[in-house]
């Protein structure tokens, strides 16, 4: 169909064409005559002038593919800078227990920090056995209510609870254990403290010469003071920090060494829980371990003897 253009004059003096398409009359029975003009519908434009268009569907696979890909980029690296936070928290706990034990050795003629003595070789929470357990509740006859372990700088030595808890406690021991200090209940902590298990008889439990054992024929000087709990016992006797892949350890010079914890070295394995004896022995020996990590590598930590070794 052709154009029919007119030309026309604005005020200005200037001339320009304009372009009309002819009209079209369909005639109707009874009817006047109806016209009918086409229109056309401008596209879409921004305020710069700019056409739009929205995005076809291969571009919006592709923008949610990239960003699923940065995404599965990230994540990982955002889990392991949490982890790393975590265990650097963790660390902090220990050295400032490390401080409240070098305080409480101050004021108590060098001596580190302990539960109640011993009653008898069943009593279980008292100052010879390693532990975490931070309040003895109300059903143990021989200590009822009384702080063990790193509970007894609970109340004169640390400003907050916190520290007795590591961030990455497995078990929420926060949640679940700082309320029941102080309470009919018996309450643990994250880290197992040795108090004077495996010390030697002279100078026994004095901070500045903890001394030193004699594992098989190799002298391991005693260095240790508490370390992450990792037990693997069954239901509620399991307990890890940092999911048992890292341990810190808390020295008697204050200083904490984190160690990889592939082989087990400082864990207390599911079979161990056969036997009290062999709970025991298996604290023993991760202490030992922890003493040898001082200077050298816990891996290679001399092993105690038992009766069933040959």
């Amino acid at each position: 169909m052709q154009c029919l253009r007119q030309t026309y004059a604005r005020d200005f003096g200037q001339s320009k064409s304009a372009c009309f398409r002819p009209t079209r009359t369909l005639p109707q029975s009874g009817m006047k005559e109806k016209t009918i003009r086409r229109r056309h519908v401008p596209a879409s434009k921004s305020a710069s002038g700019i056409t739009r268009r929205g995005f076809t569907i291969v571009e919006l696979l592709i923008t949610i593919a990239i960003i699923g890909l940065l995404i599965s980029i990230a994540l990982p690296a955002l889990y392991k800078a949490r982890q790393s936070g975590k265990l650097s928290a963790c660390r902090s706990n220990l050295s400032q227990l490390g401080l409240a034990m070098i305080v409480y050795a101050d004021q108590h003629n060098e001596l580190i920090p302990r539960g109640p003595v011993c009653t008898g070789p069943f009593d279980f929470a008292c100052a010879d056995v390693a532990t975490n357990q931070l309040w003895i509740g109300a059903e143990n006859e021989p200590h009822p209510k009384q702080p063990n372990g790193l509970g007894t700088l609970i109340e004169s030595y640390t400003r907050s609870t916190d520290i007795y808890f590591c961030p990455a406690d497995d078990s929420n021991n926060l949640e679940e254990e700082l309320p029941r200090i102080g309470s009919d209940l018996d309450a643990y902590g994250s880290y197992t403290y040795r108090q004077l298990d495996q010390l030697p008889a002279r100078n026994r439990g004095k901070l500045s010469n903890l001394g030193t054992n004699l594992v098989g024929d190799v002298p391991v000087p005693v260095e240790a003071l508490a370390l992450d709990t990792n037990s693997l016992g069954p239901g509620p006797l399991r307990h890890t920090n940092h999911r048992a892949k890292k341990v810190n350890v808390l020295y008697r010079d204050r200083s904490v060494q984190t160690f990889a914890n592939k082989l087990g070295t400082f864990s207390i394995p599911l079979e161990t829980f056969a036997s009290p004896e062999k709970i025991f022995t298996r604290l023993d020996q991760i202490f030992v371990n922890a003493d040898y990590g001082h200077r050298r590598d816990p891996d290679s930590a001399p092993q105690i003897e038992t009766e069933e070794d040959p």
